[in-house]
């Protein structure tokens, strides 16, 4: 990891909602690198989330009013 010679790490950290509903502690100030591993380690859908939305979405399933499709899954 590179960053520049007068760049300085606080150890401020934020708390953030990932994809699975837990909680991640996350530094805020961080170089670009860790902030994109870090966005596709907690918070973008992996290949089987999507799969998963889409079988449920083939499987032509009724809505009724008050049911989304967060419930069916």
């Amino acid at each position: 990891m590179t960053r520049d010679l007068d760049h300085e790490v606080t150890l401020e950290k934020q708390e953030y909602k990932a994809k699975d509903g837990s909680t991640v502690e996350l530094f805020i100030d961080i170089c670009e690198f860790c902030k994109t591993r870090n966005y596709r380690k907690h918070f973008e859908p992996t290949k089987s989330d999507v799969r998963r939305v889409l079988k449920t979405m083939q499987e032509d399933a009724e809505l009724g009013e008050e049911e989304s499709l967060e419930d069916l899954l």
